[in-house]
C-alpha cells in the first residue's frame, strides 16, 4: 500500500504541471486546429520570467508567480498576432502551421540562448516547508501547485462550458462563418483564448522550474508528451487532457519508484503506441 500511496500522491505532483501545459496547448488547438509546437516556448518563458523576479529583482516565489504568468500570456498572443493570425488569415494549412510552429519554436529558444546561454538557473527562494500527506513527504512548493492547478482547471472549465466567452469559442472554433454572422469578434475571442494558454504554459513551467531547474530546454523537453497526453485526452478536450495528465503522472511515478525513470519514459511511449493502435482499430470496424 505504501507503494501504491506514494505512487498516487508523486503522481499528482508530477501531473500537476502537466494538467496546465496540456490544458494550453489543447486550447490553441481546439481553437485553430494545429499543434502549436512553439508552444514548448510558452513554457520555457514562464520559468525564465519567475527566475528573473525571483533571483534577479529579489521577488518572493508566490509573488513571482502572477507576473510572470501574465508575461508568459503576452508572449503567446504576440506570437498569435505577429505569426499564426496573418498566416491563418491566408490561408496556410494545418501542415504548414505546423511547420511554421517549428520554425518559431527554434527562434525563440536559441534567442533565449543568446540571452541567457546554456547554463541552468535555479530559483532564489526561501526552503520550502515540508509535510507529510499519507506517508509521502511533500514540499509547500508543490501543495501550492496542486492547489493552483484545481482552482484554474476548475475555473477553466467553468470559463470554457459555462460563460459566453467559452460559448462564443467554441462557436468560433466549430464554425467561423456562423461565429462572425452571430457578432462575435473572432480576433477578440483568439486573443482571450492565446491569453489564457500562455498563462498556463507560463505557470507550467514556473512549476517545472522550481521542482528542478530551468534551462532553455526546458519547454522543448516537455512538449512531446504534451502532444502525447493532447492525444490521448482526445484533441480539442480540455477534459480528457486534464484526466490523461493525471494518468501520466501516476504511471511514470509508479515506474519511477521500482525503476529507473527511463524505464517509466518507455513504458508510457509504449502505452501511447498502444492506444493510437487500439483507437485506429476501432475507427475501422
Amino acid at each position: 500500500m505504501s507503494v501504491v500511496t506514494s505512487a498516487l500522491v508523486l503522481g499528482l505532483i508530477e501531473a500537476a504541471p502537466l494538467v496546465l501545459a496540456a490544458m494550453g496547448f489543447t486550447l490553441i488547438y481546439y481553437l485553430n486546429g494545429f499543434t502549436n509546437v512553439a508552444f514548448a516556448e510558452n513554457i520555457t518563458f514562464g520559468a525564465f520570467f519567475a527566475v528573473i523576479f525571483t533571483s534577479i529583482l529579489g521577488l518572493d516565489f508566490y509573488l513571482s508567480i502572477i507576473p510572470a504568468s501574465l508575461l508568459s500570456g503576452a508572449v503567446s498572443v504576440l506570437t498569435y498576432l505577429c505569426i499564426f493570425r496573418p498566416a491563418l488569415r491566408r490561408g496556410v494549412g494545418p501542415t504548414e502551421m505546423i511547420i511554421l510552429s517549428v520554425g518559431l519554436s527554434f527562434a525563440l529558444r536559441y534567442g533565449a540562448r543568446l540571452i541567457f546561454g546554456g547554463d541552468l538557473y535555479y530559483f532564489d527562494t526561501v526552503s520550502p516547508e515540508y509535510y507529510a500527506f499519507l506517508g509521502v513527504g511533500v514540499t509547500s512548493f508543490q501543495i501550492t501547485a496542486l492547489v493552483l492547478v484545481a482552482v484554474l482547471a476548475s475555473l477553466l472549465y467553468v470559463f470554457i462550458y459555462r460563460t459566453r466567452y467559452g460559448e462564443m469559442m467554441r462557436a468560433l472554433a466549430n464554425n467561423e462563418e456562423l461565429a462572425l454572422a452571430s457578432g462575435i469578434n473572432p480576433t477578440l475571442v483568439s486573443v482571450l483564448i492565446w491569453f489564457i494558454a500562455g498563462v498556463a504554459g507560463g505557470l507550467a513551467g514556473v512549476f517545472f522550474g522550481v521542482f528542478s531547474f530551468v534551462n532553455t530546454l526546458v519547454g522543448w523537453n516537455l512538449i512531446l508528451i504534451v502532444i502525447m497526453i493532447s492525444i490521448i485526452g482526445g484533441v480539442g478536450s480540455i477534459r480528457g487532457a486534464l484526466i490523461a495528465s493525471v494518468v501520466v503522472g501516476i504511471v511514470t511515478s509508479s515506474i519511477s519508484l521500482v525503476a529507473t525513470p527511463l524505464y517509466g519514459e518507455v513504458l508510457l511511449l509504449v502505452l501511447f503506441i498502444a492506444f493510437l493502435k487500439i483507437r485506429q482499430m476501432r475507427a475501422r470496424a
